[in-house]
């Protein structure tokens, strides 16, 4: 009976027999202050500065080649093509971006249909030349014309769609330049009415 008492205090009495809780570790004031300031880094830019310069970085990088090109195109061919007209405009405010965006857009979509066409051409001048007998180029050049018109889509509904995204681009390239035109205006007139006000500035 005694052996079997002092066993048992013997098992409960031993460390490794009794269940302990995980303590949980403390973060000191630093590591919790450091912790919000990281957190804070994370959520993005909130000033429209802020969203404006991660906005045209994405345009610039790339980020934003799957709103504008399909799986057959490059997305390196795009950011070049992008970057070339950001470098071009170099747009300074959000509705600036926004119109080269829509400018972006409606350029890489006209050289895309454009591409399309020539290729359905040159195929069809192929079929033209391997299905008859030599001809003048011009009545090839009919002659394929003519089996595009029957085919779906037809080449002048294409050219149509072509000449649609041509004409946005010049509407947006207007307005894009009529903004900028407008903020040198005022930039002009700010200086004006500043020299105005003190005419003897550069005397002095």
């Amino acid at each position: 009976m005694n052996n079997d008492l002092t066993e048992e205090q013997s098992i409960t009495n031993d460390p490794s027999t009794v269940e302990t809780k995980p303590r949980k570790k403390t973060m000191s004031e630093a590591a919790l202050a450091a912790n919000r300031a990281n957190a804070k880094k994370c959520t993005g830019p909130k000033t429209r500065e802020g969203k404006f310069k991660s906005s045209l970085n994405a345009l610039k990088h790339g980020a934003y080649s799957h709103n504008f090109i399909l799986k057959t195109e490059d997305a390196g061919t795009f950011e070049n093509f992008s970057k070339s007209f950001i470098d071009e405009f170099q747009p300074a405010t959000p509705s600036e971006l926004e119109l080269l965006k829509q400018l972006i857009s409606a350029a890489w979509r006209r050289n895309r249909i454009a591409e399309l066409i020539q290729l359905r051409l040159n195929n069809a001048i192929d079929t033209v030349i391997a299905n008859s007998e030599p001809t003048p180029a011009a009545e090839i050049t009919q002659q394929a014309y003519d089996r595009l018109e029957i085919t779906q889509p037809s080449f002048a509904r294409q050219q149509a769609h072509e000449l649609r995204l041509a004409n946005l681009f010049q509407r947006t390239l207007c307005r894009l330049n009529s903004i900028r035109d407008k903020k040198l205006r005022d930039k002009k007139l700010r200086n004006e009415t500043k020299f105005i006000r003190d005419p003897f500035s550069l005397a002095a």
